[in-house]
């Protein structure tokens, strides 16, 4: 199911090792879903990897931390 953007809630509440899969409704919102990533990883709330799919709209993320 497709969804407007991916929440700090939603990324925060992943379990290490967790991967999901999340399909955005905007291409656009790929880029965001990085920043965002990024920015918890400087306020010191996590670390994660993740993996665009421009194709299928699609991010790929998987906490590690």
């Amino acid at each position: 199911m497709a969804q407007e953007k991916v929440t700090r809630e939603e990324l925060l509440g992943m379990h290490i090792g967790q991967a999901r899969i999340f399909t955005l409704i905007d291409k656009s919102k790929l880029q965001s879903v990085a920043s965002t990533l990024t920015q918890l990883k400087n306020e010191g709330k996590g670390k994660w990897t993740h993996r665009k799919d421009y194709k299928a709209s699609a991010v790929s993320v998987t906490r590690i931390k």
